[in-house]
């Protein structure tokens, strides 16, 4: 108990300590205050307040312009109108001019000339449109027509030249409301910046522009511009602000009603202060000096005691933060403690359900791997058994017509290929995107990069050059694949299908075109038969059941080239042969030229041209390979 007393004892010691060494310097500032306040009373007492501007003849040029030819204006006659009645109420000798040509503004500031060296104000004041060229401002009369920036001199007036008639006047003063959008952009641009440029400064000479320079003014929605109506506020409402803080009223209150898109300016200086009326002095100097005194007191006391509890408040702070950081420290170590057991205890479970459902992906991968499989397989027997009881049919056709029929082996069963791993397994339905027609790679070595899936499809280009006929669209797409076999739908101009089981020997397929048939797929360069037979599937031109016979006779292989189709770019052999067609019309022949992908194990290109001798074939055929797609890509 005596220790928190003593503490407390202490504590309240400091903080009247504290107060007092913030109160001491600010009464010695105080006293000082009063000192100086004592000596300036008695000062205004002898002299009085400032004059306005010292005694002496008051002259003011007031233009208004208004009614441009183009880009006329609405305010600056009634802002013109209303300044030259408060500076006639202000003693000023006011020369007001409305709608001015060049000529009637050279002969008003004629005469300001000689008024403004015999007075000791001047007074400016320009509302309408002005321009600013290589860094000189311009008024512009309502007749001036601009072509070039030699015009200017003759068609404006000059900003400066204006300063210069004010002649010897002690105090010279512009209002410049005149920084609208310039309506001589159309006819004059040469030169010409946004809004008006910062006017020289000198000393004895201050310049009030409506906005700061390189801005546009507003020609208001009222009955006067947002800031000649401020400037008519603070001379008819406040009349007794030295000019400097008349102007800062005006840009404020500009500033606030525009919502801060417009924000007058002043450039240059006044010897001295200057009032358009001399303010009037305090008569009791006593009161006003005990009154000055009593606010700086009180200002200063309540100063002290600011400083002196901020200080208290910030030693009971560094205090109470030393008595707390064992404390602290002590949380913080066991909310770590327990965050770093939460973490573990987070990793556990997570890693525990990351092995569940990666246990659970790879059965059912394998589930879904072994079902495909199965499908696949079902698919290619029941292709094949429809494939050879079509080939049966045919032979037996050829034969009852008397055709010498080549031998030629049934499809066989489909044998189960060894179980590839996992991860290549699943490769099954994901084609790289790189396949898609707009790779750029050569084709040979994009082929090269995945193999062979369902879904897969490669699309020929049909054209007979010879006649320039309508071309077709042939499409080979894989439905299934097992144990070296692929089942493979044909599709021609997206009408006529027919399927055909497919594997390493090499076949010859039936197409509904003039050359009556194409090399097949996955032949695998193992061995190079001299003739085949032509299998015709939906295809009756091909088909001995209806009458036709179609064989590729005289094989050969006449060397490898590299070619380059719509697809890419293909290592190929280049096989050589005749095609020869019978059917109801008679008998044809034409040769045969094939080139066949070693790597891809498909046909690329392949032109059959009729004989010159036979009047019923007559064409120049060529198939070539146009895109390939992979599974999903369409």
């Amino acid at each position: 108990m005596e220790i928190w007393y003593d503490a407390l004892f202490i504590s309240r010691a400091k903080n009247i300590s504290v107060m007092w060494r913030s109160l001491l310097p600010l009464f010695v500032v105080v006293m000082q205050f009063v000192v100086a306040g004592q000596a300036t009373c008695v000062e205004l007492a002898k002299k009085g307040m400032p004059s306005a501007s010292e005694d002496g003849a008051r002259v003011a040029v007031v233009i208004g312009n208004s009614r441009y030819p183009s880009g006329a204006l609405v305010n600056p006659r009634n802002d013109a109108t209303a300044i030259a009645s408060a500076l006639k109420k202000l003693k000023f000798d006011v020369e007001l001019k409305l709608d001015a040509t060049k000529a009637d503004l050279d002969g008003v500031f004629k005469r300001f000339s000689g008024k403004a060296d015999q007075s000791a104000v001047a007074v400016v004041f320009y509302a309408g449109h002005g321009i600013q060229v290589s860094g000189n401002n311009y008024l512009i009369p309502i007749d001036a027509n601009p072509q070039s920036e030699r015009d200017l001199k003759r068609e404006m007036v000059r900003l400066d030249d204006v300063i210069d008639d004010m002649g010897s006047a002690k105090v010279k003063i512009v209002f410049f409301d005149a920084c609208r959008d310039n309506p001589l952009t159309r006819s004059f641009s040469r030169g010409g910046s946004r809004g008006m440029a910062a006017p020289s400064e000198a000393t004895g000479t201050l310049i009030s522009f409506s906005t700061k320079h390189g801005n546009t003014a507003l020609d208001g929605d009222g009955k006067n511009s947002p800031y000649t109506g401020a400037l008519l506020a603070a001379l008819e409402g406040s009349q007794r602000m030295e000019i400097e803080q008349l102007l800062r009223k005006v840009q404020q209150d500009v500033k606030r009603d525009t919502r801060g898109q417009q924000e007058p300016w002043r450039y240059g200086s006044l010897d001295g202060d200057f009032y358009f009326l001399t303010p009037v002095p305090e008569a009791n100097t006593a009161a006003v000096q005990k009154e000055m005194v009593d606010k700086a007191v009180a200002e200063a006391v309540t100063e002290a005691l600011r400083q002196a509890n901020e200080q208290s408040a910030k030693e009971r702070a560094e205090t109470q933060q030393r008595v707390n950081e064992q404390a602290v420290a002590e949380a913080l170590r066991k909310a770590n403690e327990q965050v770093a057991r939460e973490r573990a205890e987070a990793e556990r479970k997570a890693e525990e359900r990351i092995a569940r459902e990666r246990a659970e992906i790879e059965q059912r991968a394998a589930r879904e791997r072994s079902e495909l499989k199965e499908s696949m397989e079902r698919m290619l027997k029941e292709a094949i058994e429809r494939q050879n009881a079509l080939l049966l049919a045919e032979r037996e056709a050829r034969k009852a017509s008397g055709e010498a029929v080549v031998p030629q082996a049934p499809v066989t069963t489909v044998v189960a290929a060894p179980e590839r791993k996992p991860e290549t397994s699943l490769q099954l339905a994901m084609v790289p995107s790189s396949l898609r027609q707009d790779d750029k790679r050569p084709a040979s070595s994009l082929l090269a990069d995945a193999a062979v899936n369902a879904g897969d499809a490669w699309e020929y280009a049909v054209r007979d050059e010879k006649f320039g006929g309508k071309g077709h669209r042939l499409v080979f797409r894989v439905k299934a694949m097992s144990g070296g076999k692929s089942l493979e739908e044909f599709t021609w101009d997206g009408g006529n299908r027919t399927e055909w089981v497919v594997g390493g020997e090499l076949m010859a397929v039936a197409v509904p075109g003039d050359s009556r048939f194409m090399f097949a797929p996955h032949w695998a360069n193992d061995s190079l038969p001299s003739g085949i037979d032509v299998m015709s599937g939906n295809f009756p031109r091909c088909n001995p059941l209806e009458g036709g016979f179609c064989r590729v006779a005289n094989l050969k292989q006449s060397g490898t080239e590299t070619i380059t189709v719509a697809a890419g770019t293909f290592n190929t052999i280049r096989l050589e042969g005749w095609i020869n067609a019978t059917n109801s019309s008679g008998t044809g022949t034409a040769p045969v030229v094939a080139w066949y992908s070693k790597d891809q194990r498909r046909l690329i290109k392949q032109i059959v041209t009729s004989s010159k001798n036979n009047p019923n074939w007559n064409f120049k055929e060529v198939i070539e390979l146009k895109a390939i797609h992979p599974a999903g890509s369409r």
